[in-house]
């Protein structure tokens, strides 16, 4: 269950995408935010903090990995859950060594709120 600070920052280059996990956390109870690419994420993450940070993986620019990397040396605490649509097994490897929690495309609510409220709790 959502606290009343929990906020969720949402970084995916597609925007509908983008528009629908935020529509589906504001739908969960959670306050949402959302950015297009991971230089644009970080600037939110450092103006404003953020209870969890979803990130797509594959994105131009910044990979899912690199937008984790840069937000950890803002904030060594931040909880991230990853989306992609990869199940390799390197990609699930690396999520794992770095104590992501790794969705795979597509989502349903019910596993977006399971993941979020396991990280906000965490």
């Amino acid at each position: 269950m959502p606290t009343d600070s929990a906020r969720v920052l949402v970084i995916d280059d597609e925007a509908m995408l983008r528009g629908l996990l935020r529509d589906m956390l504001l739908a969960c109870g959670y306050e949402a935010d959302v950015a297009e690419d991971g230089a644009t994420g970080l600037m939110r993450y450092q103006s404003k903090r953020y209870s969890a940070v979803i990130t797509d993986f594959l994105m131009p620019g910044m990979d899912g990995f690199e937008v984790v990397d840069a937000l950890r040396t803002i904030d060594p605490q931040v909880r991230v859950i990853m989306l992609t649509g990869s199940a390799a097994e390197m990609t699930v490897g690396r999520a794992r060594e770095s104590g992501v929690t790794l969705l795979h495309k597509p989502i349903a609510l019910q596993e977006l709120k399971a993941a979020v409220d396991a990280v906000c709790e965490a």
